[in-house]
């Protein structure tokens, strides 16, 4: 018999491993390459979650420490269907403004062609100009006084409709008013998309409103019916933050200027008055109905492999070289810790340009998200007798 048994063995390891057996195999590999976090609770160990094993720090405290298995994710699937069975007692609705609260402490900027707009949340609001990286000329706007929250029918009656506004008060007094500046932030709710200042008006001399749209507002429990995808996204929509904005470049005698689905040209100024002007490219929209990825590229010269997306701008100024009109080529790339800049202008032909244009606008969209290595959690509680202090 033991004989037998020692055969059925030798078999069963010859034989080639069965589905299970071959996506545990996938699955350990997945963990292997994971890179691993710890994270230490205060709380004790759920229940449900019997797979453990029993780790020491180097305080000598006793944590158990539930390892991201299969068995680990089956318990909490288990836990979570039973705790969905169970009845639900009414949910507090949550205020409007607290959706906002990850903003706090952040300040986003907005170029306005001279000017720059920078918003701090909740705090103050400054117009300014800089040159060289040098602050010249700047303006408070004012500083956050009160807000102004729709009630919970409104938001019923029409989430579509729904504005929070913040008011700021008590900014740079206005020469032409004899009063001081002051500002309104009108947020709404906008999915797929970056925290951002969307345009700025002066509605009067010295009155501002900015209107300032944030994914955040769209997890509000009366706000979330209206975040639903109609159609295909472009990858267009992700810079409509840019529009109705100019941005500019300097190299030696000449100054680029690149209007946002308008145009870009070259030109060069003395004393106010442009003595030369070039139009380099007027926007070639993009009528086709996909979701524009045909326009996503990758930048081969660079070391790293780096997305961009390409809008076209033709019919410029005739070039005396070629006869033909100028035309370029903008290239906007990801830049998280960046602001929207014209970051290099270079002449790959004969009148034919190439731009490069940073923004932090497109961050969210999938094909500008760099890849990361998967990240697993270790979770450790401590033991009954030991509670983190």
């Amino acid at each position: 018999e033991q004989q037998q048994q020692q055969q059925q063995q030798q078999q069963q390891r010859k034989e080639p491993l069965k589905k299970d057996d071959e996506k545990s195999e996938t699955s350990a590999m997945d963990v292997a390459n994971a890179k691993f976090t710890v994270i230490t609770h205060k709380s004790a160990r759920p229940a449900h979650r019997t797979d453990f094993i029993a780790m020491t720090d180097k305080a000598g405290k006793v944590f158990e420490c539930v390892l991201p298995t299969p068995v680990t994710a089956k318990q909490d699937q288990e836990h979570e269907e039973k705790v969905a069975e169970e009845p639900e007692e009414p949910a507090q609705i949550p205020g409007l403004d607290s959706m906002l609260d990850p903003l706090s402490g952040r300040c986003f900027l907005r170029n306005e062609g001279y000017w720059n707009i920078e918003l701090c949340h909740k705090k103050k609001i400054r117009q300014f100009h800089e040159e060289g990286k040098k602050t010249t000329v700047e303006y408070s706007l004012g500083d956050f006084e009160r807000m102004e929250v729709p009630s919970e029918e409104q938001m019923r009656a029409n989430p579509k409709a729904v504005v929070l506004r913040h008011f700021y008060e008590g900014g740079t007094k206005c020469d032409e008013t004899n009063s001081p500046r002051h500002a309104i932030v009108e947020y709404r709710c906008q999915s797929g998309k970056e925290n951002h200042i969307q345009l700025m008006k002066e509605t009067s001399p010295c009155n501002y409103t900015l209107s300032f749209t944030s994914p955040l507002l769209c997890k509000h429990p009366l706000l979330a019916p209206i975040v639903q995808t109609k159609g295909v996204t472009k990858v267009s929509d992700y810079l409509s933050g840019l529009l109705g904005s100019c941005f500019y470049r300097v190299e030696g005698w000449w100054t680029y200027e690149f209007c946002y689905q308008k145009h870009f040209k070259q030109f060069h100024q003395e004393n106010n008055v442009n003595t030369a002007e070039f139009m380099l490219g007027l926007y070639a929209p993009d009528n086709s109905h996909g979701d524009g990825s045909k326009d996503i590229h990758v930048d081969d010269g660079s070391k790293q492999e780096v997305a961009y997306y390409r809008q076209q701008y033709n019919r410029g100024t005739k070039c005396d070289v070629t006869g033909d009109p100028r035309v370029a080529e903008v290239q906007f790339k990801c830049a998280t810790d960046s602001l929207n800049v014209i970051a290099s202008v270079k002449e790959k032909a004969t009148c034919s340009y190439v731009v490069v244009f940073y923004t932090p606008l497109i961050c969210n969209h999938p094909a500008f998200q760099q890849k990361q290595d998967p990240v697993r959690n270790i979770e450790c509680y401590p033991t009954a007798n030991q509670p983190v202090t």
